[in-house]
Formats: structure tokens, sequence, C-alpha cells
């Protein structure tokens, strides 16, 4: 089952906010990705948050698709991504995407980035996309498409660093080591048709990224 949540943060392609939900079980919402949602012919299953970023024409159609409303407070413990990661981790879901996670506020952007590793702890396989960026959490292997004009970049999640193939990329590794904070697994591309990458030790995040 796939699950997908649309945050408040930066959606620039409705059309492909729209593709992403029509390909998706359950669609949750969270307070101001609501107006995303409905701007891309969209109807959330539920909706949650303090409602404080939602503007009165979205308030006016949940009320008349009857859609379920989960409110919490506004000063809370979590953020509106950690509570909708959890809402849907408690009805069984494990494949979520996350849309709107990317903005300009920093502070967000890397706490929803860092619930990739937090969920992938706990067996949940969570992406993040915007209109630039894809971004996964890899403790084993993730292949990719060749589309043209991306770059893949390869960042460890912790002190450990990781150990690393790459096969089908420009620049092509072999159980290589690739220290935390290290720039070497930054802005590679897929030359093949498909680029393989295999995790030997540790975790990493996989940025597929255009300018």
């Amino acid at each position: 089952m796939k699950g997908l949540i649309v945050l408040n943060g930066k959606i620039e392609d409705l059309i492909k906010l729209k593709e992403i939900g029509i390909k998706s079980d359950f669609i949750l919402s969270a307070d101001g990705g609501t107006d995303y949602c409905f701007k891309a012919g969209l109807i959330p299953n539920v909706v949650i948050g303090d409602l404080d970023s939602i503007s009165e024409e979205s308030l006016k159609k949940i009320k008349e698709e009857n859609i379920p409303i989960v409110k919490f407070p506004t000063k809370k413990d979590k953020t509106d991504s950690e509570l909708s990661i959890d809402y849907l981790v408690e009805m069984g879901i494990k494949d979520i995407t996350l849309v709107g996670a990317i903005g300009s506020r920093m502070d967000h952007t890397l706490a929803n980035i860092f619930l990739l590793n937090k969920m992938n702890e706990k067996g949940i396989n969570i992406q993040i996309i915007d209109n630039y960026n894809v971004i996964y959490l890899v403790d084993d292997e993730l292949i990719i498409p060749n589309n043209e004009g991306y770059f893949v970049s390869i960042i460890p999640v912790d002190s450990s660093g990781i150990v690393v193939s790459l096969k089908g990329f420009e620049y092509e590794l072999d159980k290589v080591k690739i220290e935390f904070s290290s720039t070497h697994g930054i802005s590679n591309r897929v030359t093949e048709l498909e680029g393989y990458i295999k995790v030997h030790k540790g975790k990493c995040y996989v940025i597929i990224s255009k300018d």
C-alpha cells in the first residue's frame, strides 16, 4: 500500500503532484498542503495539523467532501511532517512519498530529510520528491534510470561513513569508502540505461537532482 503525504513546503509542479497522487492508495494532506491537493485536483483521505496555514476555501471544501480532520494543537512536540508519517505508519503503510517537504525553511527541510533515516530504522521506506530532487535513504541497493540532465549524489548519513559500489555511472566505484561529510559522492551521472548502487556498509542519502 502506497501513501502520499502533501506538506506545506514549496510545490511548483501540480501536474507531477497529481500523477503521484493517482498512483497512491492513501493521500494525507498536512495543513496548508491541503491547498496544493485541491489545486492539483486531488481529494485527500484525511487532513491533519493545527489548520493554521490552510485557506478558507479549502476548509469549505473539506466540509463539502466530508474529509476527516485530525487536529493537533499549535504547540506540540512533533512537526506536522512527523505526525503525518506516524499516522500512515499506524495504518500499516510502509511505502510513503513526501511532497512539499522542501521549502524556504532550512530547519524544516533538514528535519524532514533526517526523518528518512529515523523511519528507515523502523523498516519504513520513504522518499521525498520536489520539482528538482528525489531523495532516498539507502542501506542496501538502489537502481536508478538514466534521466538526462540529472545528477546523482551519495551522502553518508553518519560518522561511520559508507562502503559503496557504483555501476553504470560516469564515475564508477568498487567497494570504496566514502567518509562522513566528504564531497566524494557529489554530482555523479548515470551513463548506462540504469545506474546500480550497492551499499556494502553504512547508510546514505541518494539525491537525484537537476539544476
